[in-house]
């Protein structure tokens, strides 16, 4: 699943494609996940496993424990497919409703929540399209491309009313060649 999905988009990045053919893309490499890749794992937490990275785009696991939330966050003004491979995730919404325009300050409000089951495809673009993920009661795992890697962020408190810069980090890497061997 991850080697076909890398060739395919190494052959056209993310940047290249619209939106629904990126949907496309995902749902056929959804489709062959076979949920015999082990994934680190951390309890009340979610790992990011990186499977593929370039300056064109970024191909992500996220193994979701019972319980385990993001902050509130963007995607560093890029896009973001994120594809339920298995279990069910929570996405809630939010709206940025001030300008950005003061350094760690933000007022965001609660927008639309849905759950997604494995197939369920979530689609993020802009400055300010705000989300939060969360597993609330089983485990999950999750594919997320980025049209670019995403080394900074920004994640956001809205009982505060603060904003602050975060890092993409992993909890490990791994080859999309070798994934299927590593079992």
């Amino acid at each position: 699943m991850l080697r076909q999905l890398v060739d395919d988009l190494r052959s056209e990045p993310p940047s290249g494609r619209g939106f629904l053919e990126m949907a496309r893309l995902l749902q056929r490499a959804g489709v062959r996940w076979g949920d015999r890749l082990r994934l680190i794992s951390r309890r009340d937490a979610y790992t990011r496993t990186c499977a593929y990275r370039d300056d064109g785009f970024e191909v992500l696991l996220l193994n979701w424990s019972p319980g385990a939330a993001s902050p509130i966050h963007d995607h560093g003004d890029q896009d973001c497919w994120m594809l339920v491979l298995s279990g069910m995730l929570q996405v809630d919404d939010y709206v940025r409703l001030d300008a950005g325009d003061v350094r760690g300050y933000a007022r965001v409000e609660e927008g639309s929540s849905r759950m997604l089951a494995a197939g369920g495809l979530d689609t993020r673009g802009g400055r300010f399209d705000l989300h939060r993920v969360s597993a609330p009661t089983a485990p999950a795992v999750s594919l997320h491309v980025y049209s670019a890697p995403l080394r900074e962020y920004t994640t956001y408190d809205k009982l505060s009313q603060r904003c602050e810069t975060a890092f993409g980090k992993y909890d490990d890497v791994i080859s999309p060649y070798a994934a299927a061997r590593r079992r």
